[in-house]
């Protein structure tokens, strides 16, 4: 009988060759979520092209013949020549035969393959190697898939990024504010934004507050008469 191989060593393998970025369920969890999760999700670095992306992921695979790589749409084996069209066009594969399903993405929902410097560089190390995305870009992967879990997801990652922002952002440059600004807003960020001492942050908490405000909603109509 074939020994069980297990998912979390095949990331560390792929994180001691490659960058890896943990997503999905883990993700979540790692940041603090109390909910269960029955795979792994992880960005392995794009590289230059789908076709030396997909080699990397043959190669890590070479000498465990009872893993395959798997079209997540069809669940069906991925062959070799087919692989580079796949990940083109999905984004992400699924490794099967291990002790829990395996998702490799190439290019994450509502991320593009360019953005996967900046999330590298913005996520923190973790002990097996890969890394865990900020609550932003981790939030970001969440968006418009259309599944029920997710929403209890964003519903927390939203929570978390507003309750960093109102900490931070009073206290941020105004270099630093804009550019929180424009990765995050909602309505109590925006309000917050609105009271910051530079003008020019001002000025994009209070544009927001009017998009809003003219949208109908009436929190953001009681701020700007606030702030007259």
């Amino acid at each position: 009988m074939a020994k069980q191989q297990f998912a979390d060593e095949l990331v560390r393998l792929f994180a001691s060759r490659f960058r890896v970025v943990t997503l999905g369920g883990v993700a979540v969890i790692t940041h603090g979520l109390s909910r269960n999760t029955h795979d792994l999700d992880v960005w392995l670095e794009p590289m230059e092209s789908p076709d030396l992306w997909c080699s990397a992921v043959w190669a890590s695979l070479a000498g465990s013949p009872d893993l395959h790589v798997v079209d997540i749409g069809s669940i069906s084996p991925v062959r070799n020549q087919d692989f580079p069209r796949i990940i083109e066009h999905d984004g992400v594969v699924r490794i099967s035969g291990l002790d829990r399903p395996l998702d490799i993405f190439r290019r994450p929902n509502e991320m593009e393959v360019s953005l996967f410097e900046d999330v590298w560089n913005r996520a923190t190390p973790q002990a097996d190697g890969t890394r865990l995305p900020d609550v932003v870009d981790l939030l970001v992967t969440k968006q418009d898939t259309g599944r029920a879990r997710d929403t209890y997801d964003i519903q927390f990652l939203e929570g978390k990024a507003e309750e960093m922002y109102l900490e931070r952002l009073p206290h941020a440059r105004a270099d630093e504010a804009l550019k929180m600004l424009a990765r995050f807003l909602n309505p109590k960020v925006a309000e917050a934004a609105a009271r910051h001492a530079d003008l020019r942050v001002r000025e994009a908490g209070r544009k927001f507050l009017k998009e809003l405000a003219a949208d109908g909603d009436p929190f953001a109509r009681d701020l700007l008469e606030k702030f007259g």
